[in-house]
């Protein structure tokens, strides 16, 4: 029998058509003010480029800074739409002092890394490169971007505040690297976008549902209000920072428990209903409070729900959807002993209401961005996502679609979802190549 809990907390979580309608006309609101400058949940930061048309050709490279690991490749590019292929990749350490010391230390070691991948490969003609660079940054126009702050234990002196690009190629200047143009900052969801396009020209959404959660997406530029320099392209990506909408979501006590506690009250607050980083706190909130209130476990907490952090997502994978024999290995491995039925049960049906919410939540979202989209078909839009929650957690994407179709009916049957790998790093070169070829 269920309990009267469970029933409160399925009421609480569902997500109706007209909620997500209302979404839907709530992101739409927050776009335009985002493009015209006025504040905005939804900051809709240019991208300054348009999305790859497919006839894109040559050897570019790519730098994908996103912690202490940072990656190095040269992709070919072959046009007419062929999958694009790492002609070479190499994997780099920063040390702490690369990453505490100065910024001249920083992007020097940086710099003497790219030297060593080109040298060690023999590349020695002349490459435009796509720097993903996976810190808060400003950006200025394509090339060009100032960091508001450091974040992942990053503490380099001297470079809050200044142009990346700047001191990056006064860095190459002291290595001594001629043949490397850094023609474009490139960001993981506009990669994404970028990765896709370059294989499909029907791709003008591009969507991170991972650990995080954001959408960028193609706009009309004469959309744009707000000031995007000298840019002149009909089109323009815009990457949303959607995972910071704030308005119409169907937020609940929980919700604002996971707020509280968090290291940004009050932001992201799309992001916390949605993606993988919080979807985990979430459940133990719910379950915590039917240990309390419907004595779950005999009324004792588990050790695994103790601390906000060491209920996994991979967890929820199992209990919502794995086999008997991976719950029953799971469950002697949390709790000592194999679930009980109303156990294993209750854990299900708990995941599966904070997953289910979530893939409602990004349907609508997704919707919303494409009321602005810039089509290049009349009958397709292909949606690129990448992300271990889309990709990883067992009947996501499916939930996803459904939602998608739920909220669009006739109009949705050209709607494409597309995993797409790799925006850091494939589609960084795919912009560099955009850029180069004066897009």
């Amino acid at each position: 029998m269920k309990s009267a809990l469970i029933e409160t907390l399925e009421r609480q979580f569902a997500v109706s058509l007209p909620r997500m309608r209302s979404i839907v006309r709530a992101v739409t609101d927050e776009m335009d003010a985002g493009l015209a400058g006025r504040k905005s949940s939804i900051a809709m930061l240019p991208a300054y480029c348009d999305a790859a048309s497919g006839a894109e050709k040559g050897l570019h490279l790519a730098l994908d800074l996103g912690g202490t690991n940072f990656r190095v490749m040269l992709v070919k590019l072959h046009g007419a739409g062929k999958v694009p292929r790492v002609v070479a990749e190499a994997k780099y350490r920063l040390t702490r002092e690369h990453i505490t010391g100065s910024g001249d230390v920083l992007f020097g070691a940086i710099a003497g890394y790219l030297r060593k991948f080109l040298k060690d490969h023999a590349f020695t003609d002349g490459y435009a490169l796509g720097y993903t660079f996976s810190f808060p940054v400003n950006l200025l126009g394509i090339d060009e971007g100032i960091l508001m702050k450091w974040t992942k234990d990053f503490s380099a002196s001297g470079v809050v505040g200044r142009k990346i690009v700047a001191l990056q190629r006064r860095a190459l200047v002291r290595k001594s690297v001629a043949n490397v143009d850094i023609v474009a900052l490139a960001n993981d969801t506009v990669g994404t976008l970028q990765a896709q396009a370059a294989l499909d020209p029907d791709c003008g959404v591009g969507v991170i549902l991972g650990t995080g959660f954001n959408i960028a997406v193609r706009v009309a530029s004469r959309r744009i209000k707000k000031d995007i320099g000298a840019y002149s392209g009909k089109s323009m990506i815009i990457n949303m920072e959607v995972g910071n909408f704030a308005k119409s979501l169907p937020a609940t006590l929980y919700d604002r428990r996971v707020d509280r506690d968090s290291g940004n009250i009050k932001h992201q607050l799309a992001e916390k209903m949605i993606s993988g980083k919080y979807l985990p706190q979430l459940a133990r909130l719910l379950i915590l409070d039917l240990i309390r209130k419907e004595r779950l476990f005999e009324g004792r907490v588990p050790e695994v729900f103790a601390d906000k952090e060491s209920f996994k997502g991979w967890y929820m994978d199992v209990f919502e959807a794995g086999s008997p024999e991976a719950v029953a290995q799971l469950s002697r491995e949390l709790f000592g002993r194999e679930l009980t039925p109303a156990e294993r049960r209750t854990l299900a049906r708990v995941c599966r209401l904070v997953s289910h919410r979530s893939a409602r939540i990004a349907a609508a979202l997704i919707v919303g961005a494409m009321t602005r989209l810039d089509r290049r078909s009349a009958k397709r839009v292909t949606v690129a996502v990448d992300g271990s929650l889309f990709e990883k957690y067992p009947g996501y994407s499916r939930m996803l679609e459904k939602a998608i179709h739920e909220l669009t009916g006739k109009a949705g049957k050209g709607i494409r979802l597309n995993l797409t790998k790799d925006g850091s790093g494939i589609g960084a070169a795919v912009i560099a190549a955009v850029v180069r070829a004066g897009g």
